[in-house]
């Protein structure tokens, strides 16, 4: 098999890192520019003086504790995870204990010693579970040298609890901010045990969010309410056509409109890499000409825009539409292809078959949709820049904005900010580059960029287009023999492992890729691209179970058999593993929704079980879903239930786990349901959500999530329910009576019952 798409992850991120680079003595610092509005989550954290003990807490004069946090908060409760992680083997009051976010510039200053910064792939507590752990020892160990140095006792005596480290014998006991200014002048210690399980009181518990309170109570500050003094407000517009370039405008024509200050073009150029250099393709998809209006409200900087006489060059993509895409990659599925997965001697075994399926599969453009508009605060003054917004990767937005700035890297900083979803939008920094470039024509202005609902949908970074052919062979006793499928994709990473990452033991088995040139530049999704394909190696499934007179749920129990695979697969346990695991889920989840089937017209149930997992022996999670659909006969449709068993290796937070699995959940159903972008003369035809709809609350199902204990490592949750829901979507229209599957979004397809008129 070959696999192009990922290199190798854990050994790249975690093994060459070492213990000494998890902690760096707080003397190095970041470069700090000569002007400062730095943006602090604490309210009164000025009034307090703070050591930093090292790069990843702060200790301050009144005995509270700032853990620094290196992941973005989308609401994905990463904050409190990563705090729990570290307080624990810290013994901290979580009442006592404040976070806030890392600083980018330290982080390149220090060599990444922040480990894994990028927030993506749900793979937050993956990669910093164990970093945290250690550097967490390492702090205690600090603090016990210290406390021995102060109380003239050895350390061996000492025990840390709640702030302050007691001795055992004396009961003599120090405060951590006693301590503090003498532990980050100590060397870091050679070795420090981290605490073994029987000893966690923080892991394992379903702790508040420390970020709910703030948010409930409107206080919390997301990019989008950042205010700063003297701050002016910029909106933008893009090339209405993917490419295109700007030829000119007309300033004098709202020169006189209330409160403008000026026009801005914005060059074409970097957006920033959307993965780290350890991951997939490092690719810098880039961004258009844009045209920025400065005024002092962003009101007025809007209605002055839309005024704003603008001529474009729309390039090359001018009459590209939807069906012209569409037609291109069925011609690509009508080439050979390239062969990605070969699993025996597909083509062979289906020469033999007695009975040949075949169906073709489509997934359209489609937008993120997050809450919060994509923002950037910034300032440009005296060859340095400082910026601040919502992003998901702090690092990139960094050097984005120190380029856009034309300034060397160490005169930039950039602050993150609390972030109103993401969902993989975010790992671009084209906005932040945007607002930098009209920060630097207004030295020592502050100017907030925010970009309209319109210029949301209309200019995104979209998940290719992808169009799939997949094929089934059956033999006279009518048992599947053998399986090939063609995947075609618009323009983007390589990344057909939603199809050839299919679990079940088919017989033979082949993927081809093909690929086309499409507008716009590629984002990652949540669920990447196993959401985009899996679905439809499960619709197909369900297909063929119906061609052999099987439901959908015995055909999978069927197929999932270790017996059935060849001994000779190089990935052979991988695949046995898989198997194993999937039926275990599989059959957990039956037994959770037995008690809300129903046999009456109209209703139906589907179940799918998937994981996360891109190459043989990458561990993931893996999400079994039972789910329940109502259809009304006249082509409405309802879900009802949706019951989940998650296999995430060891939980650091039940809620947090079960929060993430049913937004997940209700993600994929809202873009399974509704989600469509389509284009017309190089042109996106939606604009907001009166076009481009999203679930609602009145129309958002039951969920009830079963996690399966586990002392494996930690695995992510935020993206694996969302392939598995729509794979489950479609199979449970099928078993209420309705049609296959064959085409996303689902809402507007004829649903009527199979057996109808």
């Amino acid at each position: 098999m070959r696999a192009r798409s990922l290199k190798t992850i854990e050994p790249a991120i975690g093994a060459s890192i070492s213990r000494r680079r998890f902690l760096k003595s707080g003397a190095a610092g970041a470069a700090v520019l000569g002007f400062d509005l730095s943006l602090t989550r604490l309210a009164d954290a000025n009034s307090r003086q703070t050591i930093d003990v090292h790069s990843w807490i702060a200790i301050q004069t009144d005995n509270r504790v700032v853990v620094r946090i290196p992941q973005s908060e989308l609401g994905q409760g990463a904050t409190t995870a990563l705090m729990q992680i570290l307080a624990e083997e810290v013994d901290l009051d979580l009442a006592l204990t404040d976070w806030e976010f890392y600083d980018p510039q330290t982080n390149v200053q220090r060599q990444n010693v922040y480990v894994h910064t990028a927030t993506l792939s749900s793979w937050g507590i993956k990669m910093l579970f164990q970093p945290l752990r250690e550097a967490g020892a390492q702090i205690r160990q600090l603090l016990l040298n210290a406390a021995a140095a102060a109380l003239g006792t050895p350390a061996d005596n000492l025990e840390v609890s709640n702030h302050k480290v007691t001795d055992r014998v004396s009961g003599r006991a120090i405060t951590y901010a006693r301590l503090a200014a003498t532990a980050a002048t100590l060397p870091l210690p050679d070795s420090a045990k981290p605490k073994s399980p029987d000893q966690w009181r923080y892991i394992g518990r379903a702790v508040p969010r420390n970020d709910a309170e703030e948010k409930s109570t409107g206080r919390a500050q997301y990019g989008i309410d950042l205010i700063l003094p003297g701050m002016k407000y910029a909106a933008v517009r893009q090339c209405p056509v993917f490419g295109g370039r700007l030829r000119s405008f007309d300033e004098a024509k709202i020169g006189s409109m209330p409160g403008v200050r000026g026009v801005v073009a914005i060059k074409a150029g970097p957006s920033g890499y959307t993965v780290p250099p350890t991951l997939w393709d490092v690719i810098d998809w880039e961004m258009d000409d844009a045209v920025a209006v400065v005024a002092d409200s962003w009101w007025q900087a809007e209605q002055a825009l839309k005024a704003l006489p603008i001529e474009w060059d729309e390039g090359d993509h001018a009459n590209v539409d939807s069906a012209e895409i569409d037609r291109r990659l069925s011609e690509a599925l009508a080439g050979a292809g390239e062969v990605v997965f070969d699993e025996g001697d597909a083509a062979g075994a289906m020469n033999t078959a007695t009975r040949l399926l075949e169906s073709t599969y489509d997934y359209p453009f489609m937008e993120h949709a997050p809450m919060e508009p994509m923002n950037c605060t910034a300032v440009v003054e005296d060859r340095r820049v400082e910026a601040w917004g919502p992003t998901q990767y702090g690092d990139e937005a960094l050097r984005i904005a120190a380029y856009a700035a034309g300034v060397a890297l160490k005169d930039a900083r950039f602050h993150l900010t609390l972030a109103g979803g993401g969902f993989g939008r975010r790992l671009h920094n084209d906005y932040v580059s945007q607002a930098v470039q009209v920060a630097r024509q207004m030295p020592g202005t502050p100017v907030k960029l925010l970009w309209s609902r319109a210029e949301n949908t209309r200019r995104s970074y979209y998940p290719p287009p992808i169009k799939a052919r997949l094929r089934a062979g059956l033999n006279q006793a009518g048992e599947l023999v053998a399986w090939k499928s063609h995947v075609a994709q618009g323009r983007g990473v390589f990344q057909p492992y939603g199809l050839t990452r299919l679990a079940y033991a088919v017989g033979a088995y082949e993927v081809r890729f093909s690929e086309i040139d499409t507008p716009p530049g590629f984002a990652w999704m949540r669920g990447v691209g196993h959401t985009q394909m899996a679905w439809m190696n499960h619709a197909f499934l369900c297909e063929i179970a119906a061609a052999r007179g099987l439901t959908s749920l015995e055909q999978q129990r069927e197929l999932l058999d270790i017996s059935r695979l060849r001994r000779d697969r190089p990935d052979y346990d991988d695949a046995a593993y898989r198997i194993g695991r999937f039926k275990q889920l599989l059959d957990a989840v039956v037994s959770q929704s037995s008690d809300i089937s129903s046999d009456q017209k109209g209703h139906g149930r589907g179940y799918a079980v998937y994981d996360m997992s891109y190459v043989p022996g990458f561990e993931s999670s893996c999400i079994a879903i039972a789910l329940d659909v109502v259809l009304d006969g006249d082509g409405g449709i309802r879900v009802s239930q949706v019951c989940a068993t998650v296999d995430c290796g060891r939980v650091i937070n039940p809620d947090l786990v079960k929060n993430q699995i049913t937004g997940g959940i209700l993600f994929g159903l809202s873009n399974a349901l509704y989600a469509k972008i389509t284009l017309s003369h190089g042109r996106v035809e939606q604009s907001n959500f009166h076009d481009y709809p999203i679930l609602r609350l009145a129309d958002s199902p039951a969920v009830d999530v079963d996690i399966v204990p586990s002392d494996a490592p930690p695995s992510g949750v935020g993206e694996g329910a969302t392939p598995v829901v729509i794979a489950a979507l479609v199979d449970a229209i099928h078993a209420a009576g309705g049609p296959h599957i064959r085409a996303l979004p689902i809402t507007g397809q004829n649903l009527r019952f199979r057996n109808d008129p």
